[in-house]
């Protein structure tokens, strides 16, 4: 082994010793809790854990975290304040137990840990509440809005139709209409005493004759 590649070798030597002490830290930190599960859950925990290359107890304890965080939010505003309080008194005495039955001075815990849980979760809450005030209010506005239109104004009232005064003010203004209208008449009596006067002069010269 060349001596560049000793203390690569030593450094990773180093890490396995590290990681094997915070495993043993770790494992002294947490209280033992017996499970019974059936077979359907037993399955699927053994095929989450085998899928990831994880230990089933490692995938149960994240879980159950997990699951716990989500109840802690469903319980009521006023109650789950209570409860984060009494479960963070619990959380001291469980860490003190711990660490006397594992034989060590005494374990890390997150202090506080469901106070700030619960913090957190009413911030989140009252942002949700302002998002659906402010959002019932751009509706109550639009509604608002869409009841001042009314059906009448929507729809075009249709033209009135011209009444008899009408008729004779376009006749009015328009006197050429008028005229030609009238040119006809006017030709056929001019016709009709031309031919009388015709007619005249005929029989004026018969009777000369």
């Amino acid at each position: 082994m060349s001596d560049l590649e000793t203390p690569r070798t030593h450094s990773l030597m180093d890490r396995y010793y590290e990681e094997e002490r915070e495993q043993r830290e770790r494992e002294m930190s947490l209280a033992e809790l017996s499970l019974k599960l059936d077979a359907n859950d037993l399955a699927f925990l053994s095929m989450i854990a085998r899928r990831f290359r994880k230990g089933r107890e490692d995938v149960a304890q994240e879980v159950l975290s997990s699951a716990l965080l989500d109840l802690f939010a469903r319980i009521e505003p006023g109650e789950r304040k209570l409860m984060a309080r009494d479960a963070d008194e619990s959380a001291k005495n469980n860490a003190e137990s711990i660490a006397e039955e594992n034989g060590v001075r005494d374990v890390e815990f997150r202090s506080g840990y469901w106070a700030q849980q619960e913090r957190q979760i009413t911030k989140l809450e009252k942002q949700r509440e302002k998002a659906e005030k402010e959002a019932e209010k751009i509706t109550s506005k639009n509604t608002v809005k869409e009841a001042k239109v009314s059906p009448a104004e929507s729809v075009k009232a249709p033209e009135p139709e011209a009444s008899a005064e009408e008729y004779e003010e376009e006749a009015t203004h328009y006197p050429e209409t008028s005229a030609i209208e009238k040119a006809p008449a006017a030709l056929e009596t001019q016709v009709e005493a031309a031919n009388e006067q015709d007619q005249t002069e005929v029989e004026n010269a018969s009777a000369a004759e």
